[in-house]
């Protein structure tokens, strides 16, 4: 859906002499072994939040092979760990007091390891910093962290995504193909009218 959507948006992303950036929201929870190519849609698997994440990943890196030099550039973030309802729903499901009398030691892993953020509010420092950034100059193969560090420092953390290149052409070919199916069944329908 999101390929089909910037598809159609692409004559105004992609006009002469104009640069234009998308950004993806993924999770450090992105795994390729939670993804397959047979299973989009992820009906057969058990982590299709891992699953969606690391197809937005592939996707991110097949669009910037496909479009850069239309000037369309395409990144991935990770806002953070936060804890919300959708957290809770992606975690083992312990008693909400047991989350709770967790949280302190979390914190505390926190402050001595500097790895994630422990609030929504924190998870728009890597979107912005990208926003200042020039689009030519980022990494295609690099997921932006929003991180806050022990003291409650808010700051942006590179890392190479552990993706491969030959699944995001495949990921890539297939939305294409999949996209194609969709346009000739509307086409179809919109004839029987």
């Amino acid at each position: 859906m999101a390929q089909l959507t910037l598809k159609e948006l692409l004559p105004v992303l992609c006009q002469l002499n104009h640069t234009s950036q998308g950004i993806w929201t993924s999770s450090s929870n992105a795994r390729c072994s939670a993804f397959s190519l047979k299973d989009l849609q992820h009906w057969t698997g058990t982590e299709p939040y891992s699953s969606s994440k690391y197809a937005s990943d592939l996707l991110s890196l097949a669009l910037n092979t496909h479009l850069n030099m239309k000037g369309l550039y395409s990144s991935v973030i990770c806002p953070g760990f936060a804890m919300t309802n959708l957290t809770y729903g992606i975690l083992p499901s312990f008693p909400t007091l047991l989350w709770n009398l967790l949280m302190p030691i979390l914190w505390l892993i926190r402050i001595c390891t500097n790895t994630f953020t422990l609030t929504p509010c924190n998870g728009a420092e890597a979107l912005f910093w990208l926003f200042m950034q020039k689009p030519k100059s980022l990494d295609p193969w690099t997921k932006y962290h929003s991180l806050t560090s022990g003291l409650g420092n808010n700051y942006t953390q590179p890392r190479k995504m552990d993706i491969d290149g030959d699944m995001s052409e495949a990921l890539y070919d297939k939305l294409l193909e999949l996209e194609d199916k969709v346009r000739r069944k509307l086409k179809e329908e919109k004839k029987g009218i």
